[in-house]
């Protein structure tokens, strides 16, 4: 049976050879919190004071940071106590591998959102046109961009289709003017020229049309129904949508009044042979 005297010099010799070990680690604990604090707070100063970063950027990075230290100084701690840190970093590495690939598709919209808000191919409020959709930027974040179409519908994106787009940003310019852009098809039996003269005449009468601009009207392809006519005339910016859909209601009831249809897709079936009833 332990005595008294031998269960206290026991404890005595435990406390002289694990105490400074344990000290040790509490000490390691309080300096790396510390330090994971104070890097923390210059990596925020250092990007608000030398690069323009967007701050849910600036905020996620800050926060890697720390954890990043903090991750540290925990595999410090137990490599303190005797635990094998190389296996645990490799278990630790395992673990993330695992998680990322479980993850796939949200760490990649978490990195097209970066970049995203790191490049700033467009901001809030901005129309841009995104896989051949144009709508309108109402917010941007780490996973996914909300929008909305111009009548009206919501959109939300993931990050990586955007980001594995072309993207057309037509807020975005130099100039203050933009470019209308349209295609009118018409039937091979129409006149080409009296149609051209046609939808020449509906941009001359059109006083927003920036006169000093080049227009264009010309035959651009040979359709399967249509023969299409491109027609382009610039407007500024401010103008530009309400001209759009003013051109293609004039356009319309000029060609109607000209005679000239616009012809609805067909197709001319052939029949070989006799048909017997």
């Amino acid at each position: 049976m332990i005595t008294k005297d031998e269960l206290l010099q026991k404890l005595t010799n435990y406390t002289v050879e694990h105490g400074m070990v344990v000290l040790g680690a509490i000490l390691i604990l309080i300096i790396g919190f510390w330090f994971a604090k104070i890097l923390s707070r210059a990596t925020a100063r250092i990007m608000e004071s030398k690069v323009n970063l967007d701050p849910l950027i600036e905020k996620v990075m800050v926060r890697c940071v720390y954890l990043l230290v903090v991750a540290l100084t925990i595999i410090t701690v137990l490599g303190q106590f005797g635990v094998e840190t190389t296996s645990f970093i490799a278990l630790l590495g395992a673990s993330g591998i695992a998680v990322g690939l479980a993850l796939q598709g949200t760490l990649s919209n978490v990195a097209s959102g970066i970049m995203l808000l790191a490049l700033r191919p467009f901001s809030v409020g901005h129309s841009v046109k995104i896989g051949g959709k144009v709508i309108i930027i109402d917010e941007l974040g780490l996973f996914v961009t909300q929008a909305h179409e111009a009548d009206g519908p919501s959109v939300m994106i993931p990050n990586s289709k955007i980001w594995g787009s072309e993207i057309v940003n037509y807020s975005v310019t130099d100039r203050d003017m933009r470019r209308l852009n349209e295609t009118v098809g018409i039937a091979y039996e129409d006149d080409i020229d009296k149609a051209i003269r046609t939808i020449q005449s509906v941009i001359d009468a059109d006083i927003r049309v920036l006169k000093d601009e080049p227009t264009r009207v010309d035959v651009v392809s040979l359709g399967d129904s249509s023969v299409n006519i491109i027609v382009q005339a610039w407007y500024k910016r401010e103008d530009w949508w309400q001209s759009k859909l003013d051109f293609t209601k004039n356009l319309k009831l000029a060609l109607d009044e000209a005679g000239i249809s616009i012809p609805y897709p067909q197709s001319e079936v052939h029949l070989k042979g006799s048909v017997n009833g």
